[in-house]
């Protein structure tokens, strides 16, 4: 009885016939072979959703149908979008895409470098191609004055008898490689075309979002320089002051005696500062990026505006004090951070996140404390929407430079953000809003420990 996909649209008919068609209407034994093998491989044998894209845009191909190879068919017969679906506002083909190849290139690279073929989804593309694997040892190329090995030339000529035999039943005779291969592919995509789930590779989702080569993702790391002033004179900057550029006014008579040559120290000497922690993140964001096809530009806050945020990602690292920019999302965020100051208007060291709608059993503050040997500060990590509504932003903010290292460490650890992504997976298969509070302790000189205290998902407009 056929279920799951195979109640939609046709989408694939069977479990056990997905990967029999493909048999039926190649013209290669060796294409479906290798289909057979990478389909049988953990990356995939975890992903439903990988497998189904693999295996349509594969069999449209053999039945020579590949004309029909469309972001919008693909959407609706392979990832089970409905009818109405529109690319253009729904990029899902598009991520799945860009992992698929990343997945194919890391099986070529590894378990399947000694391949004879290789398929490739070429950039731009939905059309599969085979084509010999250059990387194979002892391949022989054009370039050795002899024609490059093909797909024919694998395959043992099959007698006169064989010709008139269906093509499927022909393939299962060609050996035991074949057909122990395909009937443990057959098996992987039947649980999962029976069994749908959310994909395997949640952090993938996550960082194809962020990475989105349809728009430039802008990474801004904090302005320590601005955290320090506020630090020592304890006066406090907010967006509207960043954005009009009149900081030196602000601080006009701030200077600090220098500790050598009797030279005076004004605010452009504290200028253009990133912590440590920042540029940490910064790095594994910029190889993210590589891997995920995304163009990245990074853009110290201070030389940030508004209309960097129109039509584009953001990835602002730091807190408010350190990356006003922050203060754009805080009305979109259930948490505030707040830094307590005393009379004489130096701010205190601890630092606050109010939760704006405590929960059963939640705090409504989150103070940092530090003692003589250990300290405990927060962090959050937030997903959100842009104001304008055209991209996302992916907020790291740390109570200072140990909790924001901690954020960082914990986003691009893919096993301790695969629970917090499975539930913010949507129906849709994207990933939705969400925010997760962090607890970070240091004890001596030991290492951050960091731990999750609470999370939010699908964060609305939080009142106050």
């Amino acid at each position: 009885m056929a279920t799951g996909l195979a109640q939609k649209r046709g989408v694939i008919a069977a479990p056990d016939e997905a990967l029999k068609s493909l048999g039926q209407n190649s013209g290669s034994a060796a294409e479906v072979e290798l289909v057979g093998r990478v389909l049988a491989t953990p990356a995939f044998a975890r992903s439903p959703f990988l497998t189904r894209f693999l295996v349509y845009i594969c069999d449209r191909k053999f039945s020579g149908r590949a004309e029909e190879i469309s972001e919008y068919q693909i959407g609706v017969r392979a990832l089970g979008r409905p009818d109405s679906y529109n690319p253009s506002e729904d990029n899902i083909v598009r991520n799945y895409a860009r992992i698929l190849r990343k997945r194919l290139e890391e099986y070529f690279a590894g378990e399947g470098r000694k391949e004879p073929l290789r398929v490739v989804i070429p950039i731009g593309h939905y059309v599969p191609i085979f084509e010999p694997n250059l990387a194979t040892s002892g391949m022989v190329t054009e370039e050795d004055g002899n024609p490059p090995v093909t797909t024919s030339a694998l395959i043992a000529a099959p007698d006169a008898q064989d010709e008139k035999r269906p093509r499927w039943r022909g393939l299962r005779l060609a050996g035991i490689g074949v057909g122990g291969v395909l009937a443990a592919a057959i098996g992987v995509l039947a649980f999962h075309l029976l069994h749908p789930a959310a994909p395997g590779s949640l952090n993938d989702l996550l960082w194809a979002e962020i990475f989105n080569r349809n728009r430039i993702t802008y990474l801004v790391p904090g302005d320590s320089g601005l955290a320090m002033m506020q630090e020592i004179t304890g006066r406090e900057v907010h967006l509207s002051d960043y954005i009009a550029g009149d900081l030196d006014e602000k601080f006009h008579d701030f200077n600090l005696a220098a500790a050598r040559k009797g030279m005076e120290y004004g605010f452009d000497r504290v200028a253009n500062f990133t912590s440590k922690a920042d540029l940490s993140i910064a790095t594994r964001m910029a190889e993210r990026a590589q891997t995920y096809g995304g163009r990245l530009t990074l853009c110290y806050a201070r030389y940030m505006n508004m209309e960097n945020f129109k039509d584009s990602n953001v990835i602002l690292v730091g807190g408010p004090r350190a990356n006003p920019w922050d203060e754009l999302f805080e009305p979109e965020s259930n948490f505030r951070m707040v830094f307590p100051v005393r009379g004489d208007g130096i701010h205190f060291d601890p630092r606050d996140f109010v939760n704006k709608s405590p929960r059963a059993g939640e705090q409504a503050d989150y103070v940092s404390q530090i003692d003589d040997n250990q300290s405990r500060t927060y962090a959050l990590i937030s997903f959100l929407p842009e104001p304008a509504g055209s991209g996302n932003a992916l907020l790291i903010e740390g109570q200072g430079m140990a909790g924001t290292q901690a954020a960082g460490d914990f986003l691009t650890d893919q096993h301790q953000m695969e629970p917090v992504l499975r539930q913010a997976l949507r129906p849709n298969g994207s990933i939705g809003p969400f925010e997760v509070l962090l607890e970070a302790r240091t004890v001596g000189t030991n290492e951050i420990q960091s731990r999750v205290v609470l999370e939010r998902f699908e964060v609305a407009k939080a009142s106050e």
